[in-house]
C-alpha cells in the first residue's frame, strides 16, 4: 500500500471543516486525500471566543498553518491565526486555480479521446517543469503561443484552444496625477489640446480624469507593471511636452496603489 501524504510543519494548507466542536474543528485537507486536521480553539481565532460556532462553519474552506505533527496520534495540528488575511485569499485562490487547471486537463484528455493520465503526463508534466503551476503555464502560453512547443504536437492546438476560452490575461493598473497650468486667453484650448494628445499617446490603455484645481488623475493598463508603468511615463510625458511648448507648467506625480 502506498503511503499517506501528509503536509509538512510550517506549511499553509487548505481545508474544508468537517466537525466542529466545543474545544476545536476538523478539517479535511483538500490537498492531501484521506487526511484531516484538528484546530484547537485557540487556534480558532486570536479573538476571545465565547461560542466557537461564531467564527467557523461546517463546510467552511479555510487555509490554515500546520503547527505539529504527531506521527503516532497520527494527529496534525493545525492553527488559523497564523495565516495573515491576505495569505487566507492567496491561497485559496491558488488552491481553486490548481482544481481548475485539472478539469481543463481532463476536458483537453476527452477532446482528443485520450485518458486523464495521459494528459497530465504529456501535458501538465512538461509544463510543470518550467511552471510553478498549471495556471501559471496557462497565462504564459496565452501571452506567447510558441511555448505550446513545450508539449507533443497532437495537443497544442487543442491546448490554445482551452487555454483562450477559459482565460484572459490579468490586467494591470498604475496610476498618476498630473498638474496643469497654462496661463493665457487661449490657456484652456491649449490644456484640452495637451490632454488630447496625452490620451492619444496611450491610446484605449490610458484613461483621463479630471480631479479638480488643475489636478488630472491618469490611469494605464497593461498585461505587466512594467509596460503600464513605462506607457504612464509616455502618457504624462506627452502632456507635460504639450503644455510647455504652449508656455504652461506641468508636475507629473505617481500614486501608489
Amino acid at each position: 500500500m502506498p503511503e499517506v501524504q501528509i503536509p509538512e510543519v510550517g506549511e499553509i494548507v487548505i481545508g474544508r471543516i468537517v466537525k466542529v466542536l466545543d474545544y476545536g474543528v476538523f478539517l479535511e485537507l483538500l490537498e492531501y486525500e484521506g487526511v484531516q486536521g484538528f484546530v484547537h480553539i485557540s487556534n480558532v481565532s486570536s479573538s476571545w471566543i465565547k461560542n466557537i460556532r461564531n467564527f467557523v462553519k461546517e463546510g467552511q474552506v479555510r487555509a490554515g498553518k500546520v503547527t505539529n505533527i504527531d506521527r503516532q496520534r497520527g494527529q496534525i495540528d493545525i492553527s488559523l491565526t497564523k495565516v495573515s488575511a491576505t495569505q487566507q485569499r492567496e491561497k485559496i485562490e491558488e488552491f481553486r486555480q490548481a482544481k481548475r487547471s485539472q478539469k481543463l486537463i481532463e476536458l483537453l484528455a476527452g477532446q482528443i479521446k485520450e485518458a486523464p493520465e495521459v494528459a497530465m503526463k504529456e501535458v501538465a508534466e512538461p509544463l510543470l517543469q518550467h511552471y510553478d503551476s498549471l495556471y501559471d503555464a496557462f497565462l504564459a502560453i496565452l501571452a506567447d503561443e510558441s511555448l505550446l512547443s513545450l508539449v507533443p504536437k497532437k495537443w497544442a492546438s487543442h491546448l490554445k484552444e482551452i487555454v483562450s476560452k477559459n482565460y484572459e490575461l490579468p490586467r494591470k493598473t498604475v496610476r498618476g496625477q498630473i498638474t496643469i497650468s497654462i496661463p493665457g486667453p487661449e490657456g484652456v484650448e491649449h490644456l484640452r489640446k495637451a490632454l488630447q494628445a496625452g490620451q492619444k499617446k496611450g491610446g484605449k490603455s490610458a484613461e483621463v480624469f479630471y480631479d479638480g484645481s488643475g489636478k488630472y488623475d491618469l490611469r494605464v493598463t497593461s498585461s505587466d507593471y512594467k509596460s503600464a508603468e513605462k506607457l504612464l511615463k509616455s502618457v504624462s510625458d506627452e502632456i507635460a511636452s504639450q503644455a510647455s511648448s504652449s508656455g504652461g507648467k506641468a508636475e507629473f506625480v505617481r500614486i501608489e496603489g
